[in-house]
């Protein structure tokens, strides 16, 4: 008994012992699946890339696979779609990639499927499958993107080494003041920003000049939304000369690397203003000294400076091809028969002079940079072009004007005239018509008085001849009753 038992449990260990080997055998390897996406959101319209790895613990020999797609999604190229592989017997690779691309057409969610089966190695030996089989991405329309980025545009901080802003940093602060002593020349702004995906434009160093320089620090939202924060750095000027030009205040400019020539013709030069050094321009053949004045943005203007008078001129260059002029308003030598007008030259307006104010050309004074001489000019406001005034040519214009002019005059006085005439002549002519009318009036009343007036005659008449016939019949009667009586 006890040897049937030993010899069952030696047989039950056997087929163990056997299974477990057949068992080792056939998944004697692995092959590991994983799929990635070139994007986990894309836009309707754009294309994503699944990306499939086939990693096996021993080389790979032989093996099929399928793809399916649910949701939006087209396919429009990359490995095939379904497919059968096998790889040469001596192959030693353990590592298969696939990538598959899609179109997204509509919102929603898109699911990419990778189905492997039959896979064997190059012993014919089949492989264990593990991993991900499918991948899902979410499809967005550009609205619903546009609508999901930020609209954070705010810094979280903002500073210039070494000084410090007034007010205190506020995000909601967007303008902030620094003063710097005199003799620096930069600066190094430092911000961060409040959302990740924000940007910002305008930090690092910065150049500075003496005055007011503004700084633009520029932050841009997700959703491309911009706030503008501005630093006024100003920086002190040594010993400066305040002027007041027409109302305004200026500092004159101290630094000769600050003031830039118009033109070749200029030399540079040092003045005394208030007894202090001051860099300037000159032309000799003008007689005309520049200088630089910085207004309170800091920005720098030429003038004409006038020792003698101390006073200031802006001056103003116009560039005509191959002529450099400058305006100098001289009504004194503009002709009688011209208007005051504006008109822009180079983009800036300019006092200037017109025959009538439908004419194309411009007269004005100015004085040529280039030779020192002084002229009337003529502007062409369609061409851009000037040229020397010609009193002969804008003579014979004005004297055909005035010509045209007077012929003007004279019809409109000849019509004016004429027109007169006939409303006299037709007043006269309803004048007599209605006289006439009148006559007629009062003869036809005078022909109704006259009638009246012998009807009444008449009937005045009549009742004297009754009268009198009452009278007669009346006495032949007393008559008769006395020669009645007297018979008796």
């Amino acid at each position: 008994m006890k040897l049937k038992i030993k010899a069952l449990l030696t047989l039950l260990l056997t087929i163990t012992i056997v299974e477990l080997f057949s068992i080792t055998n056939v998944y004697a390897s692995t092959a590991n699946i994983s799929i990635s996406s070139s994007a986990s959101t894309i836009v309707v319209g754009n294309n994503v890339t699944f990306n499939v790895t086939i990693q096996g613990s021993n080389p790979i020999g032989v093996w099929d696979y399928a793809t399916s797609v649910s949701g939006n999604l087209t396919y429009i190229g990359g490995t095939k779609v379904l497919q059968k592989a096998n790889i040469p017997p001596n192959n030693t690779t353990k590592t298969i990639n696939y990538s598959f691309t899609y179109r997204a057409n509509n919102g929603g969610t898109g699911t990419f499927t990778f189905n492997l089966s039959n896979i064997f190695d190059t012993s014919e030996t089949s492989m264990s499958v593990s991993g991900t089989i499918s991948k899902s991405i979410r499809i967005i329309t550009q609205g619903e993107l546009e609508a999901s980025y930020s609209k954070n545009n705010n810094l979280s901080s903002l500073a210039i080494e070494g000084y410090v802003l007034t007010p205190a940093f506020n995000k909601n602060t967007l303008e902030y003041n620094v003063e710097l002593p005199n003799g620096v020349t930069k600066i190094k702004i430092n911000a961060s920003k409040e959302d990740g995906t924000a940007s910002i434009q305008g930090t690092g160093e910065h150049n500075v000049n003496e005055g007011k320089n503004r700084i633009e620090i520029k932050v841009t939202a997700q959703n491309g939304s911009v706030k503008t924060y501005v630093i006024n750095a100003t920086v002190k000027e040594l010993d400066p000369i305040i002027v007041t030009v027409d109302g305004v205040t200026y500092n004159v400019v101290r630094k000769k690397e600050q003031l830039t020539s118009p033109n070749e013709t200029y030399e540079e030069k040092t003045i005394l203003i208030n007894d202090l050094e001051v860099p300037a321009l000159e032309n000799e053949k003008l007689g005309y000294i520049l200088v630089g004045l910085k207004d309170n943005d800091g920005l720098i203007n030429l003038y004409i400076y006038d020792k003698e008078k101390n006073t200031y001129i802006p001056y103003f260059e116009y560039n005509f091809a191959s002529q450099i002029v400058y305006i100098k308003d001289e009504p004194s030598k503009i002709p009688d028969n011209y208007l005051p007008t504006m008109v822009k030259i180079n983009d800036k307006d300019v006092k200037a002079y017109q025959l009538n104010k439908n004419s194309k050309f411009y007269l004005f004074y100015g004085i040529n940079v280039v030779s020192g001489d002084s002229n009337l000019y003529v502007y062409d406001s369609v061409e851009k072009t000037v040229q020397r005034y010609n009193d002969d040519e804008i003579i014979d214009e004005y004297q055909e004007t005035d010509k045209i002019n007077q012929y003007i005059i004279i019809g409109l006085g000849s019509f004016l005239i004429l027109t007169y005439l006939i409303i006299l002549i037709s007043l006269i002519i309803n004048s007599n018509k209605k006289k006439k009318k009148r006559m007629e009036k009062l003869a036809i009343f005078a022909d109704e008085k006259q009638t009246n007036k012998d009807e009444e005659d008449n009937e005045e008449i009549n009742k004297g001849k009754d009268l009198d016939n009452n009278k007669g019949q009346k006495s032949k009667k007393e008559k008769n009753k006395k020669v009645t009586e007297d018979e008796s």
